[in-house]
């Protein structure tokens, strides 16, 4: 009887990898995004492993969803963007095509009181512990090739649309500094041809925009200046000063923190008594840690999260310029964000006394005392003040 002879195993087929190349530069500026914080690289500005991180966070808010659970996610975030064991099926190209110009933080802020300044100040002078201000890039221009298995196209396209759109390069990104602009795509695939459009339309579930300039930097001022007036602004936040030759030395918080801190802290050198009726804190809420700074009494007291991942709870607000057709437009954009009580209890920095949840969400009854808040919760209340100043929401 003759042998038959074995048919060899079926060959196992490389996954089908699709390539497209983005030409994109940046439209404000660019601090930090060095492997040193505050410092900008002029050698290597744009760094794959700083673009990787963004689009990693990138797709969890925009793909993360789909996902069952934590252990699901995370197995699929490493298998496409990588980990500390293994590579990723994403790879990454960067190619510098104009290097930018270099600027000053000075160069961006016109004195006390704008605007721009209230993003920056991580990047300002501090002569207390003799930091220079920092310096920036502007101008930037830069392609970025990706190339990803077919099966995580959509994936891979959605994160690139959202950090394109919503995103940024170097530090500071959810101020609005490195915000970025497409300028041309090309595909190595018919498969990705529509992507241009993609992330010249892609939107998150509600965000709001103001009026269209002609100039991404105005642009970008009008963001951080709505977010500013709302979180300080006189005749909202603050009451107005009693030195009325001074118009821009403003008077105590409407908010309810500044005299919390005086009742938790009697045996400080209080200038003011705690008037507010309200003890909270409501504006943990939108990120930490704060900063509190009481000019000419007291210590600066600074908010922060007990979570086991760290101090730090990032801001769920955006602030930033858009490029959309014939002009760019100032953005506030809220992110679909835990709150900042869902990773535990607040304190002070040095302090082992526990802010909990009730002092940071507030009752109806006391955000209606909280005159900025009317009523609402914080980040409801964000949404209803852009509104008040003109600004429209966009909806898909």
């Amino acid at each position: 009887m003759a042998r038959r002879i074995p048919s060899p195993p079926p060959e196992l087929k490389e996954p089908e990898l699709e390539t497209w190349t983005l030409q994109l530069k940046t439209i404000t500026p660019m601090f930090g995004g060095s492997a040193t914080p505050r410092k900008v690289d002029d050698n290597n500005p744009i760094r794959a492993a700083s673009v990787r991180g963004h689009l990693r966070f990138w797709w969890r808010a925009t793909a993360g969803a789909q996902y069952p659970t934590a252990e699901a996610l995370f197995k699929a975030e490493e298998e496409i963007w990588g980990s500390a064991k293994q590579h990723g099926l994403v790879r990454l190209k960067i190619t510098l095509t104009n290097p930018g110009n270099k600027k000053s933080h000075s160069d961006f802020v016109n004195g006390f009181g704008d605007a721009r300044g209230y993003a920056l100040f991580p990047f300002a002078e501090n002569r207390r512990e003799n930091t220079p201000a920092a310096c920036c890039l502007q101008d930037i221009a830069f392609s970025l090739e990706l190339t990803c298995p077919a099966a995580f196209r959509f994936e891979v396209e959605a994160a690139v649309g959202a950090w394109v759109m919503f995103g940024g390069i170097g530090a500071r990104t959810r101020r609005g500094c490195g915000s970025l602009e497409l300028i041309s795509q090309i595909s190595t695939t018919t498969k990705t041809q529509r992507l241009h459009q993609n992330l010249l339309t892609l939107a998150p579930a509600a965000y709001l925009i103001g009026d269209k300039l002609s100039d991404p930097v105005a642009a970008w001022k009008k963001a951080v200046e709505l977010y500013k007036e709302f979180r300080q602004g006189k005749k909202f936040a603050r009451d107005e000063g009693s030195d009325h030759s001074k118009p821009n030395k403003l008077g105590r918080s409407r908010y309810p923190e500044p005299d919390s801190i005086r009742r938790i802290s009697p045996n400080a050198k209080w200038r003011h008594q705690a008037k507010h009726p309200v003890q909270g804190f409501p504006r943990a809420d939108l990120g930490l840690p704060i900063v509190f700074h009481f000019i000419n009494e007291g210590t600066d007291h600074t908010l922060e999260s007990t979570s086991e991942f760290g101090t730090r709870f990032a801001s769920p607000v955006i602030t930033k310029a858009i490029k959309v057709d014939g002009g760019y437009v100032p953005a506030i954009l809220l992110l679909d964000a835990p709150h900042v009580w869902e990773a535990g209890d607040l304190k002070f920095e040095k302090q082992d006394k526990k802010i909990a949840r009730a002092q940071v969400e507030l009752t109806l009854q006391q955000r209606q005392q909280v005159s900025p808040l009317k009523g609402l919760p914080i980040r409801e209340a964000l949404l209803e003040f852009a509104k008040s100043k003109g600004f429209k929401e966009v909806r898909l």
